[in-house]
Formats: C-alpha cells, structure tokens, sequence
C-alpha cells in the first residue's frame, strides 16, 4: 500500500462511519452503545451523578456526587483580580460545602484576566480580553496559586470552558493545546492526588465536532495534547429539538472522531440540558417531558460508558428546558424528584445493555446484588411491555411502587419506568 493511499483509507473509515451514524438518526433507528454485561462493567458510584450550582452556601436537595464549578463566580478573573492579587473566598466556600456533602470537585480554569490578556480588546461573554489566550507565565502562576491551594484536596482540573465556542475562547485549537500542557505540567508536579480535565468542547454543531477533531490531532511539546489529560470532557447538548436519544448520537459521533484521533480515554459528559434556542431561551416541554429527559439522560449515558454526567444546573430558571427546582432551589420539579429516583435505580448497579424494538421501545438491563433492574420506555408513543417471569415489582420516575407478578404488561411511555426481577 503507498503512503498516499494508507493515509486516505483512515478519512474515508470515519466519513463512512459518521454518515451512518447520521443516516441512523434521520430513521430513528440509531441504538446506543451498549456495555458488556460481565464483571467487568464497573459499579456506578456516586460520582456519576454531577450537578452544577452556582451558589456557594447552598446544596442541592437532589443528592449529587459531583459538582462542576462553572458559572459560579470563580473564573480566573474573579479569583485573580489584580495581578498576583487572588481572592479565594468564593471559591474556599464552594469547596467546604462540597467537601461537606462528600462530593467530587471539578473547578474550569480559564476566562482570561484583561491585564494578561493578549488581545485585551476582544469581546466575550466575561469582557474584553477574557477569551483570549493569556501569557504563558501568568497562566502558569495561576494554576499553580489554585493548585497550591488545594493540593491532595483530590480536585479535577478542568483546562477551559468550550473552547470551541467564540464566546468563551476566541484563540485556536493550536493555543488551547498549549495551555492544557502547560497546566497539566504545573497540576501534575504538585499535585499527584489531581485529575486533569480536557476542555469542555461542544459538539451539537459540525463546526464544533471538527474543531474536536482538529485539538485532539495536535501535537504539543512533543506529544499528542491526549497525553496530557486524564479525562475526555464533552458537552452534549443536542438541538432545540432532541432530547436524550439525540444527545447519544451526539457521543457516538464524537467517539468516532476520538478514535480516530487515537484518543481512548473516560469520558465525561460535563453539560446536558435541553431545548436551547439561544439568547437565553429554551423549546418549552411539559413537566412530564421533561421528567422523562432527565431519567433517560442518566440511564443511556450509564449504559453508553460515560463515566460521569453533569447535569447543567440545578439553580437553572431559564436558557433550557429542564428545571430540577423551584426558583430558590427548595422544592424538587416533576425533574428533580425523577433525578433522585433514577440515581436510587443506576447507584451500585452495572450497566448490561440498551436496545431498541421496531416499535422504538427502550430496554436497558442492570444488574445487581438483588438480581435484574430493566428500565422501559419509548419516546415518541404508549406502548405495552411484558414483564419477564421473575419480576416482582414496578417503580415509576416519580418513587411509586407496584407489586407485580411475572408476565404482567406494563403500560410505557416518555418517562422510563423500572421493573425489578431474580433474572
């Protein structure tokens, strides 16, 4: 084979591969990955189930096992706000109240102070200057001040915030490279308890999916820029349109594109949320809609081997579709109750397998100390399922049991419900 045609083969692979992926949602036929059933599935813990908020006395009344520090008032030039100046009172109260909840910390660098700032006149979302690439050394003295900080406190590190989008980073995929390599080495080399997080990168347009393609085929320092993260961090938010089914065509997608890139690494899925119109608004759904997205986002994600969800926020009011709470935070939505009752289903369970009928049906097996959880249901239609032999019971997405016996048929709709068995 000449080097020419060894080099085509590999493109012509993926652009196959992405355009059935592509024809398979146009069918509604597109299946989610499925995990292997053996011993070898890992548990789902409670780091799965991540959550963003922006308030740094509250917590979540949803029990969460992870917490995403974005949107929360501690960007870099908030922390930063002279140079060599840090205020980390915001961020040290962020901290205490995750550590007090025993939940995992991942903290987005980045947002550019003005003043290192190499073109400080650029607008952003956070001012002039702030999504531009910063000098070398003050973005080192930065992460090392955080780092400093919090050493063998066992926080992730996240490089930037979509870093393929203009309104947070407005440099290339070249400089976004530079950054995770320098970070990684000042993360790395002072603290070994530390995780190190790629940026988040949007992936709902093409434009944004061949800019993941083109950062994960830099090289950097010598080395693909993979080498010197721990975690793969996408943001899956599909269009105003889809909801969870689409989102994990969203992943495949870029799996393909990862792979290709020789990228075999966790990954996390760092936003989600739905119906996002832009300028702050969101395709409105109903309660139940929305209920049944969230359920169907935690159970196709664990079935599709993402390693951790970061559901996009739990003080959210408005620019998508899916409230967890009330304004203020003190009374679960229809959502909110499904995202606690959902957890009790996946938590210390292994993912098996998700598959689909002709009728569009969902069925995702878990399997775990008791036996069997199948979860059932279908997106677009009432249908009926009939439960296996040795099902006992039947829980709904808002916490309500059922006693039933093997063989019952069960009617299934847009939000999924759960049936317990021996087998």
């Amino acid at each position: 084979m000449t080097r020419s045609a060894a080099s085509v083969l590999p493109a012509r692979t993926m652009l196959r591969r992405l355009l059935a992926v592509l024809a398979a949602v146009a069918l509604g036929t597109m299946l989610v990955p499925a995990t292997s059933a053996s011993a070898a599935s890992p548990r789902i813990t409670a780091p799965f189930f991540g959550m963003h908020d922006g308030d740094p006395v509250s917590w979540p009344t949803s029990p969460v096992g992870s917490i995403r520090l974005w949107d929360s008032g501690v960007t870099w030039k908030q922390i930063e706000t002279q140079p060599g100046v840090f205020d980390f009172t915001r961020l040290d109260a962020q901290v205490a109240a995750a550590h007090a909840q025993s939940a995992s910390i991942l903290l987005v660098l980045g947002q550019t102070p003005k003043f290192y700032s190499t073109r400080p006149s650029q607008l952003s979302v956070f001012g002039r200057g702030a999504a531009a690439m910063p000098t070398d050394a003050s973005w080192k003295n930065y992460v090392y001040a955080v780092v400093h900080r919090y050493t063998g406190q066992g926080i992730a590190y996240q490089i930037w915030n979509e870093a393929n989008v203009p309104a947070y980073w407005r440099g290339t995929a070249a400089q976004m490279a530079r950054l995770t390599m320098l970070a990684s080495k000042v993360i790395n080399n002072n603290d070994r308890t530390a995780k190190v997080v790629a940026p988040a990168l949007a992936t709902r347009l093409t434009g944004q999916r061949a800019w993941l393609r083109s950062f994960y085929a830099t090289r950097v320092g010598g080395k693909r820029v993979a080498s010197y993260v721990d975690i793969v961090s996408l943001n899956l938010y599909p269009a105003a349109s889809g909801g969870p089914e689409s989102s994990m065509t969203l992943l495949a997608a870029s799996r393909i594109m990862l792979r290709a890139a020789g990228v075999h690494k966790p990954i996390w899925n760092t936003e989600i949320n739905y119906g996002l119109l832009g300028g702050g608004t969101a395709k409105k759904v109903s309660a139940d809609v929305a209920a049944g997205y969230v359920s169907r986002t935690l159970v196709l994600n664990a079935v599709a081997g993402v390693a951790r969800v970061y559901w996009y926020a739990w003080d959210l009011q408005r620019l998508a579709n899916t409230q967890l709470s009330t304004p203020g935070g003190a009374t679960l939505t229809k959502a909110g109750t499904a995202y606690t009752v959902t957890r009790s289903w996946l938590l210390g369970s292994r993912a098996a397998s998700c598959t689909t009928d002709a009728r569009g049906t969902y069925t995702c097996l878990l399997r775990y100390s008791g036996g069997v959880k199948r979860i059932y249901w279908n997106p677009s239609r009432l249908v009926r399922v009939r439960a296996v032999a040795s099902a006992r019971a039947w829980v709904s997405g808002q916490g309500v049991e059922h006693v039933i016996t093997g063989g019952e048929q069960l009617g299934v709709g847009r939000a999924p419900i759960m049936v317990r068995s021996a087998r």
